[in-house]
């Protein structure tokens, strides 16, 4: 299809408003190859927003969803690429960003298959989403791989997961004797770790299938060889069943002295041990508080990073990773295995602005929410405290209410604004983060003016979210990627004032 020429001016709104929320038209696309797909409305004369759906009914529900796109560089009109399967429909939907509206063109082009060779390698993985019946075949292929599941001459695909929940790769309805591997990630350089299942047979034949937790926007490696050193013709069917189960209640793991143990907990180990005073423990059985943060998680709508674990108490109960996240009667904290967030160590130079990255998993898109992030600067045991820079105050509530909103289905890349590290001189190097992302803003906690309430959650506890606790050596060397005007972002804008302090102080 191209330049077809469309008219959104007299159009309603329409749909679930997964992406689009002001007037929008559809367009049903049935697929006349297998490869990428491109979208675009380039040389429209508004600024569009595009979405492309899987399938051709209106039932649309997120994990349905390929790709939403509002501005395809340079312009503020949209493009979208995506993995198609010859025969299969796909549902367009055209828009402009909030409830602007006019008129446009409409491109569609298929590039068609990739080479058979191309996924010989894993180096070469075919990228996919979910597809039916893709037909392959290993006759005449090499061994590639770790090994870890099979030997015989395989091919590589590489899935992105288009929701949250259950995935099935299978290859029934093959004619040889199959073997099926999934890994986690993109990186051919594998190892057991990155292996989630390796199946041979799967009942009541001899091809195979795995069922995985998949996370959406994720990618996974999958690789498809034989028994022994078999090889042959077959198809593969890869599909996502939605969002993941829900009751996935979260606490932190910090340590905390109020539990329900009654012990103290050390924040830093002896020499001069500090006394913790991270509210953690949502009800150490006094019932006043401070309350730590707990997300009821009833349905999950956000959490931070891949994964999340489930836990009733902080110390105490049921916790599927089989270990509660601080044993106060042990002393042992940070014990949640679902504490992925965010990649440690962080770079935080003493009294120069800085920024860190994190990764907010979204299956829910209809929800705005928060994030706030407390650093234990002074190493005191509490995130109270307010310490001071020659370029402002360091507060230990280093993130106040960032405010998260219409971020897509799946992984999302995000940046905090910027902020003071403050750090004690030949002090402990070692630091407590906590990091909470949640559906309200932190409102000074459950215990305002009580030692350790900086960083608790609300007495009725937060609907959504996780919250994510870090013990870590932060690097302090200085970073040339600082917010050199103090606007709180770190961009193009601090090139010039670096530059601009450079030529007025340095040697000519």
């Amino acid at each position: 299809m191209k330049d077809l020429a469309f008219d959104t001016s007299d159009a309603t709104s329409d749909g679930p408003g997964l992406c689009t929320t002001g007037p929008n038209i559809w367009y049903c696309y049935t697929a006349s190859c297998t490869g990428d797909v491109t979208v675009s409305l380039l040389g429209s004369s508004y600024d569009t927003k595009l979405a492309v759906y899987s399938g051709c009914g209106c039932d649309l529900v997120s994990n349905r969803m390929i790709a939403c796109n509002d501005d395809f560089p340079p312009g503020y009109q949209s493009q979208i690429t995506f993995d198609a399967t010859a025969g299969n429909k796909y549902l367009i939907e055209i828009g402009g960003y909030g409830n602007t509206k006019g008129q446009g063109v409409l491109n569609v082009s298929c590039e068609g298959a990739a080479p058979p060779s191309s996924k010989d390698d894993c180096a070469n993985a075919q990228a996919i989403g979910e597809v039916k019946d893709l037909a392959f075949d290993t006759t005449g292929r090499t061994f590639d791989g770790p090994g870890l599941c099979m030997t015989s001459p395989n091919i590589w695909y590489l899935y992105t997961a288009s929701c949250t929940g259950d995935a099935t790769v299978s290859l029934l309805g093959s004619s040889y004797d199959t073997m099926l591997a999934v890994y986690d990630g993109d990186n051919c350089n594998l190892t057991s770790s990155d292996r989630i299942a390796c199946n041979d047979d799967f009942p009541p034949g001899y091809q195979s299938q795995i069922t995985f937790d998949a996370t959406a926007g994720a990618k996974y490696l999958i690789e498809i060889g034989g028994y022994g050193s078999a090889a042959g013709q077959g198809i593969l069917n890869v599909s996502c069943q939605g969002a993941a189960a829900a009751d996935m209640p979260d606490l932190g793991d910090a340590p905390d002295s109020t539990n329900n143990a009654h012990k103290n907990m050390n924040a830093y180990p002896a020499p001069a041990a500090v006394k913790a005073n991270y509210p953690t423990v949502y009800n150490d059985g006094s019932g006043v508080g401070p309350f730590g943060p707990a997300h009821l998680n009833d349905q999950l709508v956000a959490h931070l990073g891949k994964k999340i674990t489930a836990e009733t108490e902080a110390d105490k109960n049921a916790d599927e990773d089989g270990l509660n996240n601080i044993n106060p009667s042990t002393g042992s904290a940070s014990n949640d295995n679902g504490a992925d967030g965010v990649v440690v160590p962080l770079n935080l130079p003493a009294c120069r602005w800085t920024t860190f990255g994190y990764t907010v998993n979204v299956i829910d898109p209809n929800v705005d929410l928060w994030v706030n992030v407390w650093l234990d600067w002074n190493r005191d045991g509490d995130w109270d405290d307010t310490l001071d820079c020659a370029q402002g105050p360091a507060p230990e509530w280093a993130v106040q209410n960032q405010l998260l909103f219409g971020l897509p289905v799946g992984l999302n890349q995000l940046t905090t604004p910027a902020f003071l590290p403050w750090h004690p001189e030949g002090g402990r190097e070692q630091i407590w983060m906590r990091i909470t992302l949640s559906e309200q803003p932190w409102k000074h906690g459950s215990n305002p003016d009580v030692k350790g309430n900086a960083g608790s959650g609300p007495q009725d506890k937060y609907l959504y979210g996780e919250t994510e606790d870090y013990f870590f050596t932060p690097d302090v060397s200085l970073s040339i990627c600082e917010d050199f005007n103090g606007d709180g972002v770190v961009d193009t804008d601090d090139l010039v004032t670096f530059t601009s302090q450079w030529l007025d102080n340095c040697p000519k």
